[in-house]
C-alpha cells in the first residue's frame, strides 16, 4: 500500500467527536496531498466555532504522524458553507432513517471499502471532467454530448459516465439501447457501450429494463451507483472521461466531487437572471470543494433567425461573461438554441452536429490533458 493510501486510511479512522462518523465519510476532508515527506491536509469543520476543533486537529496530526513517519504536516482548518451543512444534515437524516451504519464494516469503528471519501477511487483515465450546472433544464447533457463528439473528432478516445442517475438522457442522445456486457473473466466489471459517434457511454437507462421507469432511490443508493459506474467499469483505453453531473448541489454532486478523481468541471448556465443566481451556487460549490473550474458555458443563449443578420437574444443580454469575471473563471462563450441539435438529440444521432463554438471548447479541454497522455 502506498504512503498516500496509508494516509487516507488513517484519516478514515478519525471520527467526528459529535457525530461518531468518519470525517472522510462526512466529507470534511477536502484536501490530501503528499510530496515526499511534506503532507498537506485541509479539513472543514461542520461549523466555524466547533468546540471540538482542537480534538479533531490533534487526531489528524497523530494519524498523519503514524501513517507517514517523519513527515512535515501543513494542516489547515475551515468550515462548511451553509449549503454544504444543510446538504449534510439532510444526508445524515436519510442515512439514519435507513440505518446509518451501511458504510461500516463488521469491525467497530472501521469504515468499509465502499465508504465515501476524497478521491478514494483510483485514477484510471488521464483526464476526468465533470459537466455540471446549478439546476436542470439548461442543456447540460447536450453540451456534454457535443463536447464528447468534438473531442472524438479531434482524435481522442472519449467516454461519458451519465451520473444523473434519476434523470439519465445520454443513452437517448446517442441513440443507444444496447445493454452493457460484462467481462468474461471478470463478471463484476461492466463494459461501457460503444456508440455510432465512437464515444463509449454508461448510463442508468442502459441498466434498467424500462427506460421510462423512474429511479426511486434514496441518496445512499444513488451515491453508491455513481461510484460503481466509475469503479466497476472498464474505462481503460479512454483518454478523456466526461461525467454528466446531476443538477444542482445535492448529495450526489458531493459524492462525485469527493469520490471521483475529477480534474476539473465545466459549468453550464443560461442567460436568465434566476438561472444565473442558481448556477452561482454551483460555481461556489466547486470552489469550496477545490475542484478547478475549466470554463463557463452559456447555453440556449440566442436564436439565429434567417431573416435577421444579428442573433435574437431570447432571454435578454448575455450574463455568462459577467458571472465568469465575478468568480474569476474562464468564459467559454455562448451556444444558440438550435432546432437541428434538438432533432439530433431526439433521433439519437448527436454525432451529426458539429458546431464551431463547441469545437473551440473541446480545444480548450485538450489543453488540460496531462503532458504524457496528450503527447
Amino acid at each position: 500500500m502506498s504512503e498516500r493510501s496509508q494516509l487516507l486510511e488513517a484519516l478514515r479512522d478519525i471520527k467526528d467527536p459529535e457525530l461518531g462518523i468518519s470525517i472522510v465519510e462526512l466529507g470534511l476532508v477536502k484536501k490530501v496531498e503528499l510530496e515526499g515527506k511534506k503532507v498537506q491536509v485541509h479539513v472543514d469543520l461542520t461549523i466555524a466555532a466547533c468546540p471540538l476543533k482542537d480534538q479533531i486537529k490533534q487526531s489528524v496530526e497523530e494519524a498523519v504522524a503514524k501513517a507517514v513517519p517523519g513527515s512535515s504536516l501543513e494542516l489547515t482548518l475551515g468550515a462548511m458553507t451553509p449549503a454544504e451543512l444543510l446538504a449534510l444534515r439532510e444526508r445524515l437524516g436519510a442515512q439514519r432513517s435507513e440505518s446509518i451504519g451501511k458504510g461500516l464494516s463488521a469491525t467497530p469503528g472501521k469504515l468499509g471499502e465502499n465508504a465515501g471519501g476524497i478521491n478514494l477511487l483510483p485514477k484510471r483515465v488521464p483526464l476526468i471532467v465533470a459537466v455540471g450546472s446549478g439546476k436542470g433544464g439548461v442543456g447540460k447533457s447536450s453540451v456534454t454530448a457535443q463536447l464528447a463528439c468534438a473531442l472524438q473528432r479531434l482524435g481522442k478516445r472519449v467516454g461519458i459516465l451519465d451520473a444523473d442517475i434519476t434523470g439519465p438522457s445520454i443513452a437517448r442522445i446517442f441513440g443507444s439501447k444496447e445493454k452493457p456486457k460484462v467481462k468474461a473473466d471478470e463478471p463484476d466489471v461492466i463494459i461501457p457501450v460503444d456508440t455510432a459517434a465512437g464515444v463509449k457511454i454508461l448510463s442508468m437507462n442502459l441498466l434498467i429494463a424500462d427506460e421510462t421507469a423512474p429511479v426511486l432511490w434514496r441518496g445512499p443508493l444513488i451515491n453508491g451507483a455513481i461510484r460503481q459506474l466509475y469503479s466497476n467499469a472498464a474505462w481503460e483505453g479512454v483518454e478523456i472521461l466526461l461525467v454528466d453531473m446531476p443538477p444542482g448541489t445535492s448529495d450526489a454532486t458531493l459524492t462525485i466531487y469527493q469520490s471521483l478523481p475529477i480534474d476539473g468541471v465545466v459549468i453550464v448556465t443560461t442567460p436568465q437572471a434566476l438561472v444565473g443566481m442558481i448556477v452561482a451556487k454551483s460555481l461556489s460549490m466547486a470552489k469550496t470543494m477545490r475542484v478547478p473550474i475549466f470554463g463557463l458555458v452559456e447555453n440556449l443563449a440566442y436564436v439565429q433567425v434567417p431573416e435577421r443578420k444579428e442573433p435574437f437574444y431570447l432571454f435578454g443580454a448575455l450574463k455568462g461573461e459577467g458571472a465568469a469575471k465575478i468568480f474569476d473563471v474562464p468564459y467559454w462563450g455562448a451556444l444558440p438554441i438550435d432546432p437541428a441539435l434538438a432533432q439530433a438529440c431526439d433521433k439519437g444521432n448527436i454525432q451529426t452536429i458539429d458546431a464551431e463554438p463547441v469545437r473551440a471548447m473541446a480545444l480548450e479541454l485538450l489543453k488540460k490533458m496531462p503532458v504524457a497522455a496528450g503527447a
